[in-house]
């Protein structure tokens, strides 16, 4: 972060005025959320399709909010929940790693395994169904039930355009003692009726395993990497599907957000384009978002939501009930930026 971030506002946030949050944060990727919105367009044959309606509002509702009791600013965020939305899937992935981490780190011996089916011209969604349920008898073997002690599993897929396959794929976290790769192998090939394509191997740092792999919790693949002529059969084969899930001491884990317990202790104190436009000259901005950014608490009193009220065009002040919002920590500047 630059060392006085009010001070050169202006050029650190490239433009002098975003009209909302989702704005804000459309600059940090902006091929990936026009690749989401094109994706919707063309799967719901409408650019006024329900999910497309979602998609466009999504992160456009903001405000800062202040817990009352540890004085912390957070800012909440309407979101649209869509699988295929950048914005969203960025915030599952942190939350899923954050979830994740501290049974992983603390893993008597963490180990990533990946399988996958050998290469076939069925549809996806076939496919998909084929790997999970292969995945459900492997876990089921003696060899897995004796030497896992528990498991965080996500699903990839990436498209081959020279073979034009589909190459599904399952990662999974372990605590596990040794597994021979060659027996784990001809498990996978009986299982399968013929894949052999099984990795296990040791992680010697569970928080980039980790990282890396909670990505597909939040988009099974890459919107890049997939012709658009692929992306309906996409579409259709994740609609209502799981795509990452948890057994054994790992069980316990909660791979969806659940509503804040403290949720009541928390008082709106600003909408995010007010503040934004605010900050150069008045000193309650400067400290809402110096609070933000900094993760500092935030005295009580330190307010523009009186501000808010006298806007015309702005929305009503955030519920009290925050289970419906995203709900944002600390800023990282330097990963914005």
């Amino acid at each position: 972060m630059p060392q006085s971030l009010l001070e050169d506002i202006e050029t650190t946030l490239k433009t002098p005025d975003f009209r909302s949050y989702r704005a804000f944060l459309d600059e940090k990727a902006p091929v990936d959320v026009l690749l989401s919105e094109k994706f919707y367009k063309i799967c719901t044959d409408s650019s006024d399709s329900r999910e497309s309606e979602l998609l466009r509002g999504c992160r456009t509702r903001s405000w800062f909010i202040r817990n009352q009791v540890s004085g912390r600013v957070r800012l909440a965020t309407k979101q649209c929940r869509l699988r295929w939305c950048y914005h969203c899937g960025e915030s599952r992935q942190r939350f899923i790693t954050q979830a994740v981490s501290a049974w992983y780190n603390h893993a008597m011996d963490p180990k990533l395994l990946t399988v996958t089916v050998k290469h076939s011209k069925e549809p996806l969604k076939e496919q998909i169904d084929f790997l999970y349920k292969s995945f459900a008898r492997l876990r089921s073997r003696k060899l897995l039930k004796e030497k896992v002690r528990g498991g965080v599993w996500f699903f990839q897929v990436t498209y081959n355009s020279k073979t034009e396959t589909w190459h599904p794929h399952i990662h999974a976290l372990l605590d596990a003692d040794y597994m021979s790769h060659n027996y784990l192998m001809s498990l996978w090939e009986k299982i399968t009726n013929g894949s052999t394509i099984v990795h296990i191997r040791r992680v010697n740092n569970p928080e980039r395993s980790l990282s890396h792999n909670a990505r597909y919790a939040a988009r099974p693949s890459s919107l890049r990497t997939i012709p658009e002529t692929k992306w309906p059969e996409l579409y259709e084969a994740f609609t209502k599907r799981r795509i990452c899930g948890t057994w054994g001491t790992a069980k316990s884990i909660s791979l969806r957000a659940k509503k804040p317990t403290d949720s009541g202790d928390w008082k709106a104190i600003g909408d995010f384009s007010t503040v934004l436009a605010l900050i150069r000259d008045d000193e309650n901005a400067k400290a809402i978002w110096r609070a933000w950014t900094m993760n500092e608490e935030l005295a009580e009193g330190i307010s523009l939501a009186t501000v808010d009220d006298f806007i015309e065009d702005k929305e009503p002040q955030p519920p009290p009930e925050l289970n419906d919002w995203d709900v944002q920590p600390y800023f990282d500047w330097d990963d914005y930026k």
